[in-house]
C-alpha cells in the first residue's frame, strides 16, 4: 500500500522515538563493524524526523539504506567501504520533490564532480575506488544547504595492500605505522583495521530545516549569513548519547591504537580537543576534495576540523602521562583501588577521557545544557599485557564506596 508523504514522516519520528532517546532515524549504523557493508549499495533520498539530545524532533532530509531489513532513514548516513581498485556499485533513488544529488568528495570521474538526481528518479553510478583513505558523500546541490539539513554519509576506501589506512601513505605515515607495537615509545599491538572510529559532525539550526520542510526555498548565502546552531552532533547524536555510543567511541587497552576518521558535514569550523592522550593528524581532505597524507605528522592535542572538510587522527592509546607512579607497574595494581571504586554511581574502571570541540558553543544544546552538545569520550579497558582492569564495587543496588568518600580510600 502506498505511502503518503505525512504518514511516511510519522513513520520515521516513531522509529526514532523507539530507541529510547537515540538521536538518529536509525541507529544501527555500526560505525565500530565497517566491514559488514560492501561496495553495491542502494540509497534513497528522503525525509525524517530525527530525535535530539532533548527529546525534540527536527525535520531533515535523509539518507535511506534501501539493503537494511526494514529500510530506514540514518543521520548522517549509511556507511559505504570498499577496497581501492574495487568497482563500486551506487544506486541512488531521490524520492523528495525537487532535484537533488549526490558526490563523493575526492573521488574520481563524474561522482567526484557530482551527479544530479531529478525527482522521482534513480542514478546507477559505477566507479572505481579510489586510493584507500577517508571520504565523504553529499548532497552538493545548493552547497552547502542540502548537506547540512542531513544529506550526507561516510566512506571509506581500505588499501590493497600494507599496515597502513592508505594506498599512498607518506614515508612519515607508513614508519609511523611500521613502529606501531615494535618500539619502545609504542609498546603493544599493530594498528588493525578493525579499530578504526568514525566522527561524522554536523551542525543543526531547526529553523533552516522547518522552512525545508515546508517548501520554502534556502539559499546558501541566507544559511551562511542567519545560522543559528542549536544543536551540535557527532555520528547525528550529541552529549551522553555520543558518550555512550561504542560504534563512536573508541575503547581498548593501552596499546591498541585506534584511527579517528573526522568528516565535518556542517557549516562551523570545529576545534576538536581530546583528553589524556595527544594524536597524530595523519591527513586531510580540504572543501575541493583535495586529499594529502601528511608528509610530517603534527603530534596535536587540539586541531581545527574546518567546514565540509575531512581528518584522520590516530589515537595511540599510551599510558595517559597524568597518571603519577612507576610506569612499569601495571595500572590495575598501581590504582587497583581507585580503579575498583564506584563514586557517585559512576564506576572508575574503565579509564574515560573526553573529547569535546573548544568552539565553546557547541557544548550546548538548544542555548543551554551544557555539555549536551558536540562532546563524546575514549576510554582504556586495560593494561598493556593484556589484562583487563578490575570491575567496579558498584553492588546490585547501586551503591557507592562510603569508605572511599568519607576519605578513608587511597592507592592500594
Amino acid at each position: 500500500m502506498p505511502v503518503t508523504r505525512r504518514e511516511f514522516i510519522r513513520y520515521a519520528m516513531v522509529g526514532a522515538a523507539a530507541f529510547a532517546g537515540g538521536a538518529v532515524a536509525s541507529r544501527a549504523a555500526p560505525w565500530g563493524r565497517p566491514t559488514q557493508y560492501g561496495a553495491k549499495r542502494r540509497l534513497a533520498i528522503t525525509e525524517a524526523m530525527v530525535q535530539m539530545v532533548d527529546r525534540s524532533f527536527v525535520y531533515h532530509w535523509a539518507f535511506e539504506d534501501l539493503d537494511n531489513v526494514p529500510s530506514a532513514p540514518q543521520m548522517p548516513g549509511p556507511l559505504l567501504q570498499a577496497e581501492e581498485g574495487e568497482e563500486m556499485q551506487i544506486s541512488v533513488t531521490n524520492n523528495l520533490p525537487g532535484p537533488h544529488g549526490f558526490r563523493i568528495l575526492g573521488a574520481p570521474g563524474e561522482v567526484g564532480a557530482g551527479i544530479v538526481i531529478p525527482p522521482g528518479e534513480t542514478r546507477e553510478i559505477d566507479f572505481e575506488a579510489p586510493a584507500g583513505g577517508s571520504y565523504m558523500y553529499f548532497d552538493h546541490l545548493n552547497a552547502p544547504v542540502n548537506r547540512v539539513l542531513g544529506l550526507h554519509g561516510p566512506v571509506i576506501v581500505l588499501p590493497a595492500r600494507g599496515n597502513t589506512p592508505y594506498g599512498d601513505p607518506s614515508p612519515s605515515v607508513q614508519k609511523l605505522f611500521d613502529d606501531l607495537g615494535t618500539t619502545a615509545h609504542f609498546p603493544g599491538e599493530p594498528w588493525k583495521a578493525e579499530r578504526t572510529r568514525i566522527w561524522v559532525l554536523n551542525t543543526i539550526d531547526p529553523r533552516f530545516h522547518e522552512m525545508a520542510r515546508n517548501g520554502r526555498d534556502i539559499t546558501a548565502s541566507q544559511l551562511r549569513d542567519e545560522l543559528l546552531p542549536r544543536y551540535f552532533t557527532i555520528n547525528g547524536e550529541a552529549g551522553a548519547y555520543a558518550s555512550h555510543n561504542h560504534h563512536t567511541t573508541p575503547s581498548g587497552r593501552i596499546g591498541q591504537p585506534f584511527v579517528i576518521r573526522i568528516m565535518n558535514a556542517g557549516l562551523a569550523d570545529d576545534s576538536l580537543h581530546i583528553h589524556g592522550n595527544h594524536v597524530y593528524l595523519l591527513a586531510r581532505t580540504d572543501e575541493e576534495g583535495n586529499r594529502r597524507v601528511e608528509a610530517n605528522p603534527l603530534f596535536i592535542d587540539t586541531f581545527r576540523a574546518e567546514a565540509g572538510t575531512l581528518m584522520d587522527w590516530l589515537l595511540p592509546m599510551r599510558r595517559p602521562p597524568d597518571i603519577p607512579g612507576d610506569e612499569r607497574v601495571p595500572l590495575r595494581e598501581l590504582i587497583a583501588r581507585e580503579l575498583s571504586l564506584t563514586l557517585g554511581g559512576v564506576p572508575q574502571s574503565p579509564i574515560e577521557y573526553p573529547m569535546h570541540d573548544h568552539n565553546e558553543v557547541s557544548q550546548s544544546a538548544a542555548g543551554g545544557n551544557y555539555p549536551q552538545g558536540m562532546v563524546t569520550h575514549w576510554e582504556i579497558t586495560g593494561d598493556i599485557d593484556g589484562v583487563d582492569f578490575p570491575q567496579s564495587d558498584l553492588d546490585e543496588k547501586g551503591g557507592r564506596n562510603e569508605e572511599y568518600e568519607r576519605g578513608e580510600g587511597g592507592h592500594a
